[in-house]
């Protein structure tokens, strides 16, 4: 094989960044493999297929590798209009709410199977029309849902769970996929090989001449946020998350050198001036204090003028690291806080604790920090209780008395349920999911279940958070959000929510309403009284 087209599956815009070190990889190994990079994401949804049609056709690749990012109706946190339609339709006191919430529901419903139908459209196209073309498939939502997602695919198409560097070369090259995960389906049969030494990543870089001349859509992407990746690999069991079963708990970094490499190329040659580190964290622990303190420095001896974001634990924060983040452009800040019980966190595996969480925002304070911290909750987690829910309320008075109420927007998240996840094996062994279930099947009771908000908690948290979101008020901050999310200068005043869920919570800033709202109802209950008094 010599040629590869690289297909971004629909999603928000977002720029591609694996893809993007896929292509280099090849590139570096096979100079002589012709390739391109095709987003679907940014044609409009009649024009895809079109498109995808069009560009096999004149490029005539020998492999097509698709890349599906997301799938996903609820985000789900107090900014994403699903989940207050949800919680309408199962919780609100009005009738007239519920009927309007089930219209709505349905209408996601439809627009979230049909999102799933149109992405597996692509791959039967090419299937179809180009029966001579190997396929592979992959990405964050792929290796999430492969068994569910591998049945519905043509036969023969390989899937790859997690990385795929390693892979799609042994594919270019003939060679049989040992120590590789993938699936796939064949005459009915499933098989899956597994990956027993995760790639290194001391070579890998983008070359950003060669990609320009491989993605024709690139200037889509100029003046935007670039993801840059600094490692891969979690070193957490945080009991929701999915980053450890993608990239695996072995922490791999890059050299940093490499990293402010691709950051000075995308600056000068793009223009380039926010970016969002796509690391499952950029500080996974001590160990990565070395590489992430050098990154930061050589981005202050280059002069590089840049924002930069991505999932940082505050905890891990020093006092010389917060003087380096803020000397190197640090953005706003998203901060899975999670909940403001130490029992609960420890539940749920976070392997942090508070006290350091609040130490690294007093060190940011310290350090200068101007930007907007986004604090994450996930109320009614395993564990939860009255008190607790109190503590977490707590917790956002604490670091809102450090950094300051204005810049400081708590999210209300909810755990969504996700498979290979230790939630997902507790539930199945609770009982309260069911063996063999289908995490694609979105149903009302499926949902319910899906978005993790279970008795005794579940109502009184709905009725704080509908409180919040019929109010519709709260502190207003006029500054466009400078981290992960897209903006684009052309658009009414001058910026713009890649993610408009999240843009809705901060600009009304509902998670402050619905956290106080929700003090005061656990106040005024007989059980919390009694222990108050």
């Amino acid at each position: 094989m010599d040629s590869v087209l690289y297909v971004f599956l629909p999603c928000k815009k977002v720029y591609p960044t694996g893809i993007t070190y896929l292509a280099d990889f090849i590139h570096r190994r096979r100079p002589e493999v012709r390739q391109q990079i095709l987003d679907l994401s940014l044609f409009p949804p009649d024009d895809r297929s079109r498109a995808l049609r069009e560009t096999v056709q004149s490029f005539r690749p020998d492999l097509v590798c698709f890349s599906w990012r997301d799938i996903q109706i609820f985000s789900p946190h107090e900014g994403d209009a699903s989940l207050e339609q949800a919680f309408n339709f199962y919780y609100a006191s009005n009738p007239l709410k519920r009927v309007v919430a089930s219209v709505r529901g349905l209408r996601n419903l439809y627009r979230y199977y049909q999102d799933i139908r149109r992405n597996l459209s692509y791959p039967w196209l090419v299937h179809k029309e180009f029966p001579d073309v190997r396929l592979m498939i992959g990405g964050g939502a792929f290796t999430a849902f492969a068994d569910q997602l591998i049945e519905r695919l043509p036969d023969h198409t390989l899937g790859i769970l997690g990385e795929g560097e390693d892979a799609i070369l042994k594919v270019l090259n003939g060679e049989p996929l040992t120590d590789e995960r993938f699936i796939v389906r064949e005459h009915g049969r499933v098989t899956k090989g597994e990956k027993h030494t995760p790639a290194l990543l001391d070579s890998l870089t983008v070359d950003l001449p060669y990609l320009t001349s491989i993605f024709p859509q690139y200037r889509e992407y100029v003046g935007e946020c670039v993801g840059v990746q600094t490692k891969r690999g979690c070193p957490y069991d945080c009991a929701f998350c999915l980053y450890p079963y993608i990239e695996g708990k072995r922490v791999r970094y890059r050299p940093p050198e490499n990293v402010v490499h691709d950051l000075a190329q995308y600056y000068h040659q793009w223009g380039a001036r926010r970016f969002w580190f796509t690391d499952a964290q950029f500080i996974t622990g001590k160990d990565a204090y070395p590489q992430c303190t050098e990154i930061l420095e050589r981005i202050i001896r280059e002069g590089l003028a840049i924002e930069w974001s991505g999932y940082v634990r505050t905890s891990l924060i020093s006092a010389d690291l917060a003087k380096l983040m803020v000397r190197s452009g640090v953005g706003d800040l998203e901060v899975a806080i999670t909940a403001g019980s130490q029992k609960v966190l420890n539940s749920l595996h976070m392997g942090f604790k508070l006290e350091h969480l609040y130490d690294g925002c007093r060190y940011l304070q310290e350090a200068g920090f101007a930007g907007r911290v986004i604090l994450n909750y996930s109320l009614n987690s395993p564990e939860e209780t009255e008190e607790t829910l109190l503590q977490s309320i707590e917790s956002y008075k604490v670091v809102a008395s450090i950094l300051g109420e204005d810049r400081v927007f708590p999210l209300m998240f909810f755990l969504g349920v996700q498979p290979n996840t230790d939630l997902e094996q507790r539930l199945l062994s609770d009982g309260y999911l069911s063996a063999g279930y289908n995490p694609l099947s979105l149903t009302p009771w499926n949902i319910k279940k899906m978005l993790y908000n279970p008795a005794p908690l579940n109502k009184l948290i709905a009725k704080a958070c509908l409180a919040a979101w019929n109010r519709k008020h709260g502190s207003r901050d006029p500054r466009p959000w400078s981290g992960s999310l897209s903006q684009s200068a052309t658009q009414e005043h001058g910026h713009t929510y890649a993610d408009q869920s999240l843009s809705k919570g901060l600009e009304a800033n509902s998670g402050r309403d619905a956290l106080l709202t929700l003090e005061e109802l656990l106040r005024s209950r007989p059980s919390v009284r009694q222990r108050a008094s």
